[in-house]
């Protein structure tokens, strides 16, 4: 039933205010600073609101868990692992039991380990639950209140995970749902019970199914017998539409739903009854970015959106004081509850900001006091860091698109009496410089995924080194409603990348950047819309850099992670073509980089991890082999160690290492010194192709809408066709 926000819920509107002071010359801030593994992070709270955990390096680099008294303040390392980087761990409902897990060099075939933080210590067995070569392990559900935990393993067949039930105390497994046919997104409700699983349709659309009368929840299968339909949604309303949660009692579900609305809505509606559903929150100026249950009664306290920062509506007034005396102790950043006990007296908040790195607090609720805690980075406090605004543009076909500018602190700004007309809001935003500056357009991955305001240490790294950033969530991105999510279908290498063009446009007109030294960068999807950058328009961008991005849609498809089979429907919705019709590999090889490498003329510089699973190392070999037929100028830099992009600090570092001397080389920003084998890494550099000078032509008009750079590089006439992921 449509609906309005309901009266009772309290927008609390969290603005920073910017200053706009500007000082002397930033200094360098050295990259180990930026790209060592942080003091903390995935900090969470225990379910009793005793301890804190977090990953940490240990003495030799390797990320470990660690658990912090809040009461004694004690810090210990409760894993001791040597050589393989912990990727994440859980609490779990048993007191002092904690589940880890690792992969294999970045392979994202996750292990998965129990331990007891009591007991540990560096000879002490770790209880192996899974470590199978070439499977993945994954927490299908863990409600922080009992001995037992679901566990997924994709241990008969790649493409799909078995549901077991692992005992905490006794350790022992069994199967609870043997599963041929449905991807892992399996809704459980508060009794551990497994109550929707999906399947796409050819169509794209997607069908929850509950099980049916007959089926024995202890011993599910994927036959037709054991499952019902429970609600069908279309391909376009997916980006809005899922599960979330169930009431105390499990007779009532909330949903995200789209219905009619580009935004989606918060619903409830009794178990079996979807068609009934009633609107508790209808989303206001995005879609809805979180909701907080209470952890005991299960009602609904807050909803969370997120436009260029995120906003809380107040559901339930007896949190408003607390919500409110969070928003008063740090007014210029923006509180998250991260986690909360399962008595809700305590709360793990983050503050983000964009001047200094995320700032942990524990919050009483009897007390109504904050506890400061850690920043995740401490050693930068005091360092200058940059600004980020976020703002809108407008694409070429009208379609307004949200992004994010993070100007060098060291730049110096025009004032709002120093310009006319719709440039007053831009400078008083804090947006226009006095003088243009080098820009980089960094392209996030997903598609389906968005940037974000807020420290990021690749922000703060470029900015310092005088580099201005432009982040832009493009149409495909998520998080801004239906429309803009599905304007991305079928776009790929065309107005995906026209966004980013006239993004580029738009800093130029406002003399954020000069036309000549704009720089693309980007990692996988990013990688890709590099890559497309520097073949379909190759003189708009004096230089790019593609990490672990695909060059050719088809053998990407070819070649997806096994799990993400049940996906593929939504893969090909989302890249317009199908690679097993001709039609969809013709579509899918005129917008594939790899077929239009010769075209390249600027610097490009490639990163890749061999174990990538999900964008194979082969997708940045075939592209540097046509550059090296062509003798076109390409770095690229191999990692044997790594997956979808570096991870292990030393590697990371040396990454920062490379871009930032090929940036140098390119838009002659600050440099730290940097040589092959600084941080002893891992790093291979299987080409490294030189030239002097390169011809450039760099007076294309980045706004024309026919024409995006030289006529050779046109897109060729295509009949759009109808196109999830990286």
């Amino acid at each position: 039933m449509p609906a309005t926000s309901p009266p009772k819920l309290k927008l609390l509107t969290i603005l920073l205010i910017a200053s706009l002071v500007q000082s002397a010359a930033a200094e360098i801030i050295s990259r180990e600073l930026l790209f060592d593994d942080p003091k903390y992070s995935q900090v969470t709270l225990s379910p009793d609101g005793e301890d804190v955990a977090f990953l940490a390096p240990n003495e030799y680099g390797i990320s470990n868990v660690f658990v912090r008294c809040i009461t004694c303040k004690v810090t210990k390392a409760v894993t001791f692992e040597m050589k393989k980087h912990i990727t994440g761990y859980h609490w779990t409902g048993v007191k002092n039991i904690i589940l880890y897990t690792q992969d294999n060099d970045g392979d994202e075939n996750l292990k998965l380990y129990k331990i007891n933080v009591t007991e540990s210590t560096p000879y002490t067995p770790v209880h192996t639950i899974s470590d199978r070569a070439g499977v993945k392990a994954i927490i299908i559900d863990n409600n922080l209140k009992g001995d037992r935990v679901l566990v997924g393993l994709n241990d008969e067949n790649p493409a799909f995970h078995n549901i077991y039930e692992l005992n905490l105390i006794s350790n022992e497994m069994r199967m609870v749902f043997h599963n041929e046919r449905f991807p892992a997104k399996i809704t459980i409700d508060n009794d551990m019970r497994i109550r929707y699983v999906m399947e796409e349709a050819d169509d794209g659309s997607v069908v929850y199914y509950r099980p049916s009368e007959r089926a024995d929840l202890n011993k599910l299968t994927s036959d037709n017998d054991d499952w019902v339909s429970y609600l069908t949604v279309k391909s376009e309303d997916r980006p809005l539409t899922m599960p979330i949660a169930f009431s105390k009692d499990n007779k009532k579900a909330y949903w995200l739903t789209a219905d009619d609305t580009d935004m989606g809505q918060l619903t409830v509606h009794d178990f079996g009854y979807p068609e009934k559903a009633e609107v508790l929150y209808k989303a206001v100026r995005t879609q809805i970015f979180g909701v907080i249950f209470h952890p005991e009664d299960r009602t609904v306290l807050a909803v969370t959106e997120y436009y260029h920062k995120p906003e809380f509506y107040v559901a339930n007034t007896s949190i408003l004081e607390d919500i409110q005396h969070l928003v008063n102790l740090r007014p210029q950043a923006t509180p998250m509850i991260e986690s909360t006990s399962n008595d809700f007296n305590t709360w793990l908040v983050t503050y983000t900001s964009d001047i200094k790195p995320f700032e942990f607090f524990l919050y009483r609720r009897d007390a109504k006091k904050a506890e400061y805690l850690f920043s995740t980075r401490p050693e930068l406090q005091g360092k200058q860091l940059n600004r980020q605004v976020g703002f809108d543009y407008k694409a070429r076909d009208g379609l307004k698109i949200q992004a994010y500018l993070s100007l060098p602190p060291q730049a110096q700004l025009l004032r709002e009496d120093q310009v006319h007309g719709e440039n007053i809001e831009l400078a008083k935003m804090g947006m226009l410089p006095v003088q243009p500056q080098k820009l980089i357009l960094f392209v996030h991955g997903g598609p389906k995924a968005r940037d974000f305001y807020g420290f990021n240490a690749f922000n703060a790294w470029l900015t310092n080194r005088g580099y201005a950033i432009m982040q832009v969530n493009f149409r495909g991105s998520v998080g801004f409603g239906k429309r803009l999510a599905n304007a991305g279908n079928g776009e790929w290498g065309r107005k995906m990348h026209y966004d980013l063009l006239d993004a580029a446009e738009f800093a130029v007109q406002k003399g954020i950047a000069k036309r000549e030294e704009i720089a693309i960068v980007g990692a996988s999807y990013g990688g890709y819309a590099t890559l497309v950058g520097m073949t379909f328009t190759p003189d708009v961008f004096a230089c790019g850099v593609d990490i672990v991005g695909p060059s050719n849609l088809i053998t990407l498809l070819e070649t997806i992670p096994p799990y993400w089979v049940g996906f593929y429907n939504d893969m090909i919705t989302m890249l317009g073509a199908d690679k097993n019709t001709e039609e969809g590999r013709a579509s899918l090889k005129s917008r594939s980089p790899l077929y239009f490498a010769k075209q390249v003329k600027n610097p490009l510089m490639i990163i890749h991890g061999s174990n990538d699973p999900r964008v194979k190392q082969s997708e940045s070999d075939q592209f540097v082999d046509e550059l090296k037929k062509n003798n076109i100028p390409v770095t690229y830099v191999v990692y044997p160690d790594e997956g979808h992009g570096p991870r292990k600090p030393r590697n990371v570092l040396a990454m920062a290492g490379f871009i930032e001397e090929f940036l140098s080389d390119c838009l002659h920003g600050d440099v730290e010194h940097f040589v092959h084998g600084q941080y002893n890494s891992t790093a291979m550099v299987l080409a490294d192709i030189k030239k002097p000078s390169f011809h450039r032509n760099l007076h294309t008009t980045l706004g024309d809408g026919q024409r995006v750079g030289p006529a050779e590089t046109q897109w060729p006439g295509l009949s759009r066709p109808t196109g999830r992921w990286l």
